[in-house]
């Protein structure tokens, strides 16, 4: 095969990545980041009340620094054949008639309901529940595809809840986008929502779209729920697309602001999750776990293959989303690396007052890089406590809980506190914790017929972390490999471009031209499964009752 380049680009929750790949080999040529700016501004958000948005400029400002950096590293880029694009999901933002979004507008710049809704914005709590009862109530259950119940991180929970909380959006948003539809669509320079190509994957896990009722569930159910979402449903596209299918070609206005080729072909969008399990070789019996500020278990299965029907409780369940032709099931948990993150806020405080009020630059820089290497401190502590009967259990519901049963209010918890207590047995315990809530989540599928066998990670912690991951596979009692890939969405992203594009005629003949081999694998200590196996009941036992403390 000669030379051709493949351009894979990954949305996060912080920042945007651009991968260039050579699709003969998988060689990953160049790597480039941007950022947010106004997002690590803390703009349009407040954790208090759950709202995290973001301003498509963070978004179309990163996209354009990232692929003139890979450009400019390119050894041919006229060879450049193809564009993924994954997103976080589910991000959605209203939008005009023409694909804008409205915070686009100078008189909505700055109103977070005209933004992106990040995947974690739990806010339209109240909605999600409006919807799962609506949703059971009917002759045709339409949350059956993502576990009977529909998630206020989801698409309609988020468009319902700020158009009642802003009902002067009503009369100028013509519906809503997801961000892995509407980056495709700035790419190709799509000005008509209704040619937008749809993500199956966003569509189906996101969006109650299914083939048994024809697509979306009908306007008058949403009707029924809200006057305006009738008109947000009808103006949609109608159908979805797959991830290996072309959206179009790259536009002239992004032509010439990257210097590549007006014939390059852009990629349907697709969710990060689902990306980086394409990209770490996901297969049937292959489960990939997405460690980020959130956790992503997918898996898929042979179409046809879950007797039983739908798995009640997970996220979501699509015929032909991440691979064509097996069901795509994703399960989750709302907060994985958050939880870390927010240890290194509560016992960074101090450092972080005391760097802004002093006016000495070397005090400045002592308390910035003590705040940056905390999390490394604590973990290699932690790494030297063996685990034991008495010490302290946490829960990982600090973001609530995805799965198995959803319960986005569910707040978290630690139990067997002393005065011994060190900051490293709370890591410890918050590792723990969140090992704890994978098992569950793999102990569910496997009751309901997923077939588990290999396991790979990727993400930040799968990384950086030696000490969570042997946690991950003592705690499961299964070997975890770790990606080989430095940037595993984004290669999932070039993977599915390179199959639009023609060079492959399969994902699966893709990823063995350009996905690498795992390069480590963490074995359980047998040793630990009885002390574990124990602390594990007690961990669901602290979860049920913080399930009836907040009823």
């Amino acid at each position: 095969m000669d030379s051709s380049y493949i351009i894979g680009i990954d949305f996060g929750s912080d920042s945007v990545r651009a991968l260039l790949v050579d699709a003969a080999g998988g060689e990953e040529l160049a790597v480039a980041e941007f950022r947010y700016p106004r997002w690590g501004e803390g703009k349009y958000c407040d954790a208090a009340s759950s709202r995290f948005r973001q301003h498509p400029l963070d978004y179309l400002e990163g996209l354009e620094h990232v692929l003139k950096e890979v450009v400019s590293r390119c050894p041919a880029p006229e060879k450049v054949k193809a564009i993924g694009v994954d997103t976080t999901s589910s991000t959605p933002c209203l939008v005009d008639r023409y694909g804008v979004p409205l915070s686009m507008r100078p008189e909505f710049a700055d109103d977070p309901d005209a933004m992106f809704i990040l995947w974690k914005d739990h806010t339209a709590a109240a909605e999600s529940a409006m919807i799962t009862d609506a949703a059971h109530g009917g002759d045709t259950d339409y949350t059956k595809y993502c576990g009977g119940y529909y998630s206020a991180e989801c698409y309609w929970s988020k468009i319902m809840h700020v158009l009642r909380n802003s009902p002067y959006l009503n009369g100028e948003a013509w519906t809503a986008l997801e961000l892995c539809d509407w980056i495709p669509a700035a790419l190709t320079g799509c000005r008509d929502v209704r040619e937008i190509k749809v993500s199956r994957c966003a569509a189906g896990s996101k969006m109650m779209w299914a083939e048994e009722w024809g697509g979306f569930p009908p306007e008058n159910f949403f009707s029924s729920l809200d006057k305006s979402l009738g008109a947000i449903v009808s103006n949609l596209p109608q159908s979805v697309s797959a991830n290996t299918f072309p959206a179009g070609r790259l536009c002239g206005e992004w032509a010439e602001k990257t210097g590549l080729c007006g014939d390059t072909v852009v990629c349907t969008g697709c969710i990060d999750a689902h990306a980086g399990a394409i990209g770490a070789g996901i297969a049937y019996r292959t489960m990939v776990l997405n460690l980020g500020t959130s956790a992503c278990h997918m898996a898929v299965m042979p179409a046809g293959s879950l007797a039983a029907g739908p798995v009640e409780g997970i996220f979501g369940q699509v015929d032909g989303s991440i691979l064509p032709d097996m069901i795509g099931l994703e399960a989750g948990l709302s907060a994985f690396g958050d939880i870390f993150a927010w240890l290194k806020r509560l016992l960074g405080w101090p450092l972080e007052v005391f760097g802004k009020m002093s006016d000495n630059e070397a005090v400045r820089e002592f308390c910035a890089d003590a705040l940056d290497r905390m999390l490394q401190l604590l973990g290699e502590s932690a790494g030297r406590i063996r685990a034991g009967y008495d010490a302290p259990v946490a829960t990982d519901h600090f973001n609530g809980r995805r799965s198995p049963d959803p319960r986005p209010g569910l707040k978290a918890a630690f139990a067997g506190l002393s005065l011994a207590d060190s900051a490293p047995e709370f890591y410890y315990a918050l590792s723990e914790a969140a090992a704890f809530a994978t098992r569950a989540v793999i102990d569910h599928l496997v009751r309901s017929g997923v077939q588990v066998g290999n396991m790979v990670a990727v993400g930040g912690i799968a990384a950086k972390s030696p000490f969570i991951m042997q946690m991950l596979a003592d705690v499961t009692g299964k070997p975890i490999k770790v990606s080989g890939s430095s940037q595993p969405c984004a290669l999932g992203a070039a993977v599915n471009a390179a199959v639009a594009s023609g060079i492959y005629a399969s994902v699966a003949d893709a990823q063995r031209g350009m996905c690498p081999p795992c390069r480590m694998e963490y074995r359980p200590d047998v040793t630990l499964e009885t002390v574990l196996s124990d602390r594990y009941r007690r961990y669901l036992s602290l979860g049920s009752f913080m399930d009836r403390f907040y009823l």
